[in-house]
């Protein structure tokens, strides 16, 4: 590879997930073959964090956030130092396109209500964000369940982050199973399981515990949740949504839910402080107000038209409800004062914020949903060795067949399988739990003993690039590294055909996604070794030669030769073509044999 330009990039992976450790030697391997040397670091959680706020990569594995967020929460957040997308724009864009310019329209679009201007805005988004080779995409992720055959009726799910355990019945056995959860590692933590924060919240937990006014369906399809009924229409330059409240619903400790309950969280939430964490929500942006009309009926009104507003309404996190109970001083509990965000919370960027707000957190995680908190067992590091969760018999829905759901905690994918083998662990549900690999071998060959299913491709996997970096601030580079990753290959001899290759940064599934897009980010390492190592290939063509560095009289002869042959086949098929339309065949049969 000496003919190459050489270059010496750090790959950041995250240590506790399983599908990023198989696929780091494939890509490194490929990128050697270019002359790209790989330095490969597995950082934890904090590390992992940190590398990509701060912009300490070349190269960084990552994945998109899924339905419902994508592309609009997804790509908003860009202008939020909360994800690594956000160090990735930072470089200079290539002409025209500009961070500002791009970070603008994909604001503006979501203010528009029009339809076809809607679709052609997105579609002209995409297209620039694809032509800046910053993205890798590299497979469609389609989230694993594995279920021993004793519970049924599991659904999968069409939210990311989301593992709806709470359709499931228990055919035989006891009324109690055991979970190993996971939404891209393995399961360590709830955290607080505090519905209005982030990490280290785990986004399944929340979502078993609390609910928000509206759900997220199949094929997108907005459901009621704790609305029965709602309507949105213009109001002023903004939009005005009123939704009726169920009636009879309580928390799980009693408290009745109405509209003071939600006016409080949404209080808390987007206070003035507290709503600067959550820039990226589209809906804690444009939300002008939140007033109740009477006990059961809640209306919002917005600043601006917003077309995400009931999708974004359908989030885990942040706007679900928490019992007024639980927040430090109920219903007087003050936004600035006694907020129900946790103490050191916010995140390293945003620790500022309580310089102004009093965080003073929830007293227990106390929601609607179908499951409720039970217990813990935790270990001197701080994590959790189980969590206990039992089913909310006052659930306002379809009542939950697992009385006790217990979330264990693994210290290897092996240890996962080795335990459902063995009958002690009932379920390993999402990313993380196990390995492709492991899950494709209990389908085939364990499925008398499991029920393994898929989601739809909900997410894509991805590879980000940090175009400040040298090497990776050149997009020839760039477009060498997607070209000289072989995808196709190492998904069959990693993931045994479970995920398929993409080429776009967003699955087509996603709103306003289904659109075609070039040049196709895919392998061909002629076209890497090209951009990348354009002496060597040189190089290549000169030995065809005879080793000459210049083409010799001889071949220039022959080249000039076919060049003039192949103009005077172009004349003739042109002449034979126009006498055809002129119905003067170059070539007509004689007249005999047209009688």
């Amino acid at each position: 590879m000496s003919n190459c330009n050489a270059a010496e990039i750090d790959f950041i992976l995250r240590d506790d997930d399983p599908e990023m450790e198989v696929v780091e030697d494939d890509i490194r391997k490929n990128l050697e073959a270019i002359g790209i040397s790989v330095n490969t670091r597995f950082l934890n959680a904090t590390e992992y964090r940190d590398a990509e706020l701060n912009g300490n990569y070349h190269l960084l594995f990552t994945r998109t956030w899924g339905a419902p967020y994508d592309p609009h929460s997804y790509m908003a957040s860009w202008s939020v130092p909360a994800h690594v997308e956000y160090t990735a724009l930072s470089s200079e864009l290539e002409a025209p396109l500009t961070r500002e310019d791009l970070l603008a329209r994909i604001e503006s679009v979501q203010t528009e209500l029009d339809e076809s201007k809607i679709k052609s805005e997105w579609r002209s988004i995409l297209e620039d964000v694809h032509k800046q080779a910053l993205f890798l995409p590299l497979w469609g992720t389609r989230i694993p369940y594995v279920i021993n055959r004793r519970l049924i009726g599991f659904t999968p799910a069409s939210q990311a982050f989301s593992i709806p355990v709470h359709t499931m019945q228990v055919a035989s056995g006891a009324t109690s199973a055991t979970i190993s959860p996971g939404v891209g590692s393995l399961f360590k933590s709830t955290g607080p399981i505090n519905p209005h924060q982030y990490s280290p919240n785990a986004l399944w937990a929340q979502d078993w515990i609390y609910e928000g006014l509206v759900s997220y369906g199949q094929d997108g399809v907005i459901e009621p949740a704790l609305a029965r009924t709602w309507s949105v229409e213009p109001h002023g330059e903004g939009q005005r949504a009123t939704f009726q409240l169920r009636e009879g619903v309580t928390f799980h400790d009693g408290t009745a839910f109405n509209c003071s309950a939600c006016v409080l969280n949404f209080d808390h939430v987007l206070s003035d402080t507290v709503k600067a964490r959550h820039q990226w929500f589209g809906a804690g942006k444009y939300l002008k107000s939140w007033k109740c009309n009477d006990e059961y009926e809640l209306v919002l009104e917005t600043t601006t038209n917003f077309y995400p507003l009931l999708q974004e309404l359908t989030y885990i996190r942040p706007l679900r409800f928490a019992s007024p109970s639980a927040f430090a001083f109920g219903h007087d509990s003050d936004p600035d004062e006694h907020n129900s965000c946790e103490p050191g919370d916010f995140g390293s960027k945003w620790d500022y914020l309580e310089e102004s707000v009093n965080c003073m957190g929830l007293t227990a995680p106390i929601g609607t949903g179908p499951f409720k908190y039970q217990s813990r067992t935790s270990s001197e590091d701080g994590s959790d060795d189980s969590v206990v969760f039992e089913h909310n018999d006052q659930y306002w829905g379809q009542k939950p067949g697992i009385e006790t759901l217990t979330a264990v905690r693994y210290d290897t994918t092996e240890d996962v399988e080795a335990a459902l083998k063995a009958g002690t662990l009932d379920m390993a549900m999402g990313i993380g739990p196990l390995t492709a690999k492991q899950v494709q071998d209990l389908k085939f060959h364990h499925s008398d003993q499991f029920d393994v299913r898929h989601s739809d491709v909900i997410q894509h996997s991805l590879l980000v690039f940090n175009g400040k970096k040298a090497s990776m601030d050149n997009i020839s580079t760039r477009r060498a590294v997607i070209h000289a990753i072989d995808k196709a290959t190492f998904l069959e001899g990693e993931f045994a055909g479970l995920e398929q290759p993409v080429t776009q940064l967003l699955p087509q599934s996603a709103p306003y996604c289904n659109v075609d897009l070039s040049p196709k980010l895919s392998f061909d390492l002629e076209k890497a070794k090209l951009l990348n190592c354009p002496t060597e290939l040189s190089s290549s063509i000169r030995a065809t030669e005879g080793g000459s560095s210049d083409l010799g009289s001889n071949a220039i002869a022959g080249i000039v030769i076919a060049a003039v042959a192949g103009v005077a086949l172009i004349a003739m098929l042109a002449r034979m073509i126009q006498g055809e339309r002129q119905g003067k065949p170059l070539f007509s049969p004689a007249k005999s044999e047209m009688n």
